[in-house]
C-alpha cells in the first residue's frame, strides 16, 4: 500500500518520509515474537501431521501479516513524523 504524496486534511509531504524496508522488517519481528514462539508452546505443532499443521498454521499467518503491515507502516511513517529526521538524511 502506498503512501498519499500530501495529507488530504491538512496538506502535510507525506513523501519525505521513506518507510521502505523497516515496515516488513518490524511485522516480521512482531509476528516472530507474538505469534510464532507461543504456537511452539502447544503440543499439536510437534505430534500432528505436517500437512496438517502447515495447513492451519499458514493461512492464518499470512492473512496476519498482510493485516499488520499496513498498520506497522503507519507506525513507523508516524514515528518518523514524530522524530522529524532531517529531510537530506533519509535520501541518503
Amino acid at each position: 500500500m502506498a503512501v498519499q504524496p500530501t495529507c488530504p486534511a491538512c496538506g502535510h509531504n507525506n513523501a519525505q518520509y521513506r518507510a521502505d524496508d523497516a515496515a516488513p522488517y518490524f511485522t516480521i519481528l512482531a509476528i516472530g515474537h507474538l505469534v510464532i514462539g507461543p504456537i511452539l508452546i502447544f503440543p499439536f505443532i510437534l505430534t500432528a501431521p505436517i500437512g496438517l499443521v502447515l495447513g492451519t498454521t499458514l493461512p492464518a499467518l499470512t492473512a496476519v501479516t498482510l493485516g499488520l503491515l499496513p498498520v506497522i507502516k503507519g507506525a513507523v511513517i508516524g514515528g518518523l513524523w514524530a522524530v522529524r529526521p532531517p529531510v537530506d538524511a533519509a535520501i541518503t
